[in-house]
């Protein structure tokens, strides 16, 4: 590789620590620096407490860890190298940042010699980010020498397959045919989620992993995987000399695959780096997920009422969600019609209706932030928003409503499927649908109040990026601890109820339902005055 993209990555690394250090100069970047290293410590300190106690006083516990681990690790594995196939993830391992395709494409490098700096770049963000992960899964490894070595050589495959498999469908000429390559892999998804629907349902959950990983089939496949989830978990030197050997013979089988299809190497990053920086775009927009809408556009919603402005502010974030955020709409509408049942199916227990409850409000409040089809999506537009003659009130509930109604139809579609696949335990679930408009009304209100209150910019954090992880974690915390208060009232006045009925479920219903509505609505007028005293000039971020 030229010596000029060996000094170049050397000095992009130096310009990353130097940001790290003298960008936490700032009281409010240190502040972002201190709780995202609080946050690693956080997530990493207990495993490697766990992992101690365990080593040294339940070692029975320890190996049966390390083989449940080593069961669940191959298909793990290649679940993500699946979505990487499936999905544009994959575009990620091959696409180059703006700069690099200005300086270097039409620089006096070869195409091997540009694959040699994107795969440097990537083996040393992997020496960097196994540092972290062998760290969180020392409770399921017998040394720290092994489970680094083991996470190295995995994220190194998994960068590999990446490479590989963009490549290989850049060679084979898929994309030109866009319409078919969609159809049959609508339809693939499809029959693999019912097929693993009825498998599940049959067997239930790890006694299926269990079959599939003894059948001819699923050793047949599962081979190339294991030897990563071996070494994670190898317990002497031998067997990590063996599984990491075998890892590493894997790893330079996939690169001598990328090195025979590099042909048309440039013309596929150039493409892949075009479309993540398009995708870096909307994701500033707003847009998560989304396809550009192209040609004329032959459809269009129906007008709303005017509503005091409130009926065209939801007409045009509506608009924008069709046509802008097909993906997530789309992964959403798979998620609550598929992923529900299959769910219940693997978990035959008579309190599935509270785990599942509990994990997709967890899951709402973490991942609300991708449905930004309101004044988090409008940063960017927010001085021409202040120019329309529109009330600040029906300004805010016409920004709010939209992603409200998107979360309310999948939670209901999703808690709808499960509660007809467990009949016998489908109250509390018919009850948290009955919940979710005014449960998701109270946490979009939430969002955008933070959002207009302390703005920022979607960022996306790299390895050692602790000052955006530290940011976003805070953000969270504000956001989890308003809807936790929330909850709170409406669980503290309803609960009463409950008991004086008897149990009843319909009055507590309502009343929950009343209160949350009512907190919703109260934080509307805090959302217009927060959007009142936002000034562009200023509080716009960088």
């Amino acid at each position: 590789m030229n010596p000029a993209l060996f000094t170049l990555i050397r000095l992009q690394y130096r310009g990353f620590m130097r940001r790290m250090t003298r960008g936490a100069e700032s009281p409010r970047r240190a502040i972002f620096l201190v709780v995202g290293l609080v946050m690693i410590l956080a997530w990493v300190g207990p495993g490697l407490i766990t992992a101690v106690a365990v080593r040294h006083g339940h070692p029975e516990k320890l190996q049966a860890s390390e083989h449940r681990f080593r069961i669940a690790a191959p298909v793990a594995l290649l679940a993500i190298c699946l979505l990487t196939i499936i999905s544009s993830a994959g575009d990620k391992a091959i696409a180059f940042s703006p700069g690099e395709v200005d300086m270097l494409f039409p620089g006096p490098f070869t195409r091997r010699e540009l694959l040699g700096y994107k795969l440097t770049k990537s083996a040393l963000a992997a020496f960097l980010s196994a540092l972290v992960m062998s760290l969180a899964l020392m409770p399921y490894s017998t040394s720290w020498a092994a489970c680094y070595i083991g996470v190295f050589f995995t994220l190194l495959f998994i960068q590999l397959f990446s490479t590989a498999g963009v490549l290989l469908g850049q060679a084979l000429g898929q994309r030109a045919q866009t319409t078919l390559r969609r159809v049959v892999l609508f339809g693939a998804i499809g029959l693999v989620l019912l097929i693993a629907r009825n498998y599940l349902a049959t067997r239930g959950g790890m006694r299926a992993l269990y079959e599939f990983r003894d059948s001819h089939l699923g050793r047949s496949v599962l081979a190339p995987f294991e030897p990563f989830g071996h070494a994670i978990t190898a317990q002497n030197s031998t067997e990590l000399a063996q599984s990491a050997g075998a890892a590493a013979l894997i790893d330079l089988g996939l690169l001598a695959v990328v090195i025979l299809l590099d042909a048309n190497y440039v013309e596929a990053a150039l493409a892949a780096s075009r479309r993540r920086y398009a995708q870096i775009q909307r994701i500033r927009g707003g847009s998560l997920l989304g396809s550009i809408a192209k040609g004329n556009v032959t459809w269009r919603l129906p007008q709303p009422p005017w509503l005091k402005g409130a009926g065209p502010v939801a007409w045009r974030q509506a608009t924008s969600a069709a046509r802008s955020a097909k993906g997530l709409l789309l992964v959403l509408l798979v998620v609550a019609i598929a992923i529900g049942p299959l769910f219940a199916s693997a978990l035959h227990t008579a309190n599935i209706a509270h785990e599942l409850i509990a994990v997709i409000a967890w899951l709402t409040v973490l991942l609300s932030g991708l449905l930004k089809f309101d004044f988090r999506g409008d940063l960017d537009y927010i001085e021409q928003l202040k120019a329309l003659p529109l009330a600040p009130r029906g300004l805010a509930v016409g920004q709010v409503v939209v992603p409200t109604v998107i979360l309310t139809v999948a939670h209901v579609l999703l808690l709808g499927g499960v509660a007809a696949a467990t009949r016998p335990h489908s109250s509390m679930l018919l009850v948290a649908a009955c919940l979710a408009l005014p449960f998701n009304a109270l946490l979009i209100t939430i969002e955008n109040v933070i959002f207009l209150l302390f703005p920022t910019r979607p960022a996306a954090t790299s390895p050692g990026d602790f000052q955006v992880i530290g940011r976003q974690a805070i953000q969270l915390v504000m956001k989890g601890f308003a809807v936790l208060i929330g909850l709170g009232m409406a669980l503290g006045i309803a609960a009463p109820v409950f008991i004086l009925m008897g149990g009843s479920l319909v009055a507590p219903t309502i009343i929950a339902w009343t209160v949350l509505g009512v907190e919703a609505v109260a934080l509307i007028p805090v959302i217009a005055w927060a959007f009142g005293r936002f000034d562009p000039s200023i509080d716009t971020p960088v």
